[in-house]
This record gives C-alpha cells, structure tokens and sequence, in this order.
C-alpha cells in the first residue's frame, strides 16, 4: 500500500526503554498499556514490556482488555476503571480481566453478578475521577469484608508528579498509606499496594511500594525530566508532493493571510494537523498558570517556526498549517518530488500509518 507519510517506530528502542525503566524502579512493573499502547500499538508496547520482564499489564478500557487478550497476552489484566453495565461485566469475566472497584455500589454490583470477581479497590487521595474518598475508611473496610479475599490490591493515581517541588505527591502518598496501614492494623490484607505512575516511579523511589504503573516512559516521554535514560522510539516520515517557486507579493493558504516578502522556493509536504503536526494542548480553563504557559509557548512557536528535517537541515513552515499539506522553506536545500523530510511524530495524536524496524 503506497502511503505519503508514516511514523517509524523502532522496537529495539522500546525495549530498550522498557528495560531501563524496570532496571531503575527495583519494583514490580504493572505495564500500562492504554491509549493504544501510548502510540505504538497494544501488541507492540506489550511485546517490548514482555521481553523486559513486566508480568501484568493496565488498561484504562473494556476493549482494550479484549485487544490485549486477543493478541495473545495470557499475563494478568487490570482495567483501570469501573464496569457499569452487565454485558461488559460478562465480557470482562469471560476475558479473564482483574477489575476496579470504585466504591461500595460498584462491589455490590460485582457481587450480585458473580462470585469470585478478582479486584483491587481504587482509592481518591486527590486526583478526583475515580475511587473512594481516602478520609471514607469506613467505605473501603466495607469493601473488602463484602468482597474478601478476591480484593487483590489496592491503588491510587498521583495527579501532578511532574512538580518541581515533592510536595503534593508526598500529600497524596501519605494520604494513600494512612488509608492501607489503618486497614493492615485491622487486620485486613489489603494486597498489592501500586500508586505510582512513570514520573512518580522515576523521580520519588519512596512511592514505588509494591508495584509502579508505567506507561508512557516506554515512548521515551515522561511529563517531567527524569534519571532515566529514556530515548525517543519514532520518527515521522512525510513525503514531498510537489515543489513550487513563489515570489514577492503571492499569497498562500486559505484566507490568503500569507505573504511573500521574498523570492521562495517552497516544498509541499504531505503533513498537517490530521497527523499531530503543531498540534499544542489546550491550557486549563480554571487555572491563570496554565493559560499564561500556553501563551508563552504559543508566542514561542509563533517566533520559532515548526520545521521539518531534510539531510540534517532545518525546513521552516510557511503559512498556516494545513490539514493534509503543508508548505516548508526549501530555498537553500536541493530537494525535490518524492524525497522524504523527518519531523518528531507526535505518537498519540497521529492517524498516519505505523511501520516497525
């Protein structure tokens, strides 16, 4: 099948990844495996996970437990999130899927649906999605005395572990242990205790505990700079479609709002926003901080214009992104039709077609 771009993604830098990360946190890894395995697909982040030595992978949905399932992975399955409903409960059970409970009405549902249902309860030490307030106690001893030993493990989910400073993370972990050393001291085996994520893991070995979930680390990405040395597993190939000269006065893109200012050489690159070329988050609506850093960096990206690689030299973009084709800079390379430029994928956001080396 003939295709104008593609990300290339190298399974050996996945592994390598992977066995770093296992390397540094000395704990059992959970590998998380959501988001089509961060980019790389589910089969792919599983296999590189899988060779490293993870034992148990993390979903965040039913069909990606299926997907996991139906490649082969005979390992231990924990979706992340609740089930509501009976059939994806059924589906869930057939697959031999570990499930979250998210509070005492979600166990009572388990319950009455089935005997024997594996869990581990999630607990909401401030991240506020899922789980049972950590300062209910009484909710979660609930559960585990109406669901017994099938409750395996218990976790919760750090909400800003890529801070400068170890300050809520350490709220959240101290909130989280005072929920699990108060059921111990009853008596209750609360299982596997897991709370940390890939920044928490590689930045804080005190929240490590029984097992860390890792996910995106195993693209080489983490929210936050870390010991680890991770390394970038894709790159973007996009293909050249035409070449054309502009001069001074012409205009390009819709609405015409470009400009020629000199004479310009220009490659049409088959690259847009429909493969995640410049596509910037949008910041939170409730914080002044955040809206504040995406000006900044807009204003950034408006100075340093988004380029792509041709044998090594930098190719700015002219205009406005397109969705499917985007016009470079060309005028100081040899570069023609049918020649290919590399940019930085953006692994989750692309639509483009994967090949592996």
């Amino acid at each position: 099948m003939c295709q104008s771009n593609y990300l290339e993604i190298s399974r050996a830098a996945l592994r390598r990844n992977a066995q770093v990360v296992i390397e540094a946190v000395h704990t059992p890894v959970i590998a998380v495996v959501k988001c089509g395995g961060y980019g790389v697909t589910i089969p792919e982040a599983a296999e590189a996970w899988r060779h490293a030595g993870a034992s148990m992978f993390a979903v965040s949905r039913p069909e990606e437990a299926l997907e996991l399932r139906a490649c082969g992975a005979d390992e231990e399955i924990l979706l992340l999130s609740p089930v509501a409903d009976e059939r994806t409960l059924d589906g869930m059970l057939k697959s031999d899927v570990t499930l979250t409970a998210d509070g005492i009405e979600n166990a009572y549902f388990y319950c009455r649906h089935a005997k024997g249902i594996r869990a581990h309860v999630a607990v909401d030490t401030g991240m506020g999605r899922f789980g049972v307030p950590w300062s209910d106690i009484g909710q979660i001893r609930d559960i585990y005395s109406l669901m017994g030993t099938d409750v395996r493990g218990i976790f919760s989910h750090f909400s800003r572990s890529y801070e400068s400073r170890y300050k809520l993370t350490k709220k959240q972990l101290g909130r989280f242990l005072a929920v699990t050393e108060t059921l111990a001291a009853e008596g209750v085996d609360v299982g596997m205790r897991h709370i940390a994520n890939s920044c928490a893991a590689l930045r804080f070995p005190q929240t490590r505990l029984d097992a860390v979930r890792i996910g995106s680390a195993l693209v080489g990405r983490t929210a936050a700079a870390t010991p680890a040395m991770l390394e970038p597993v894709s790159v973007f190939n996009a293909q050249v479609v035409a070449c054309r000269s502009f001069y001074i006065g012409d205009t390009t893109g819709y609405g015409s709002r470009y400009r020629f200012r000199r004479h310009t050489r220009a490659a049409i690159v088959a690259v847009g926003r429909e493969d995640g070329f410049g596509t910037a988050p949008m910041p939170d609506k409730l914080r002044i901080r955040d809206l504040a850093a995406y000006l900044y960096h807009t204003i950034r990206r408006w100075c340093d214009s988004e380029c792509v690689l041709y044998n090594g030299h930098r190719l700015p973009m002219i205009g406005r992104i397109g969705n499917q084709f985007t016009l470079f800079d060309a005028s100081d390379v040899d570069i023609s039709p049918g020649d290919w430029v590399q940019w930085e994928g953006s692994l989750m956001l692309s639509s483009c077609k994967r090949r592996f080396v």
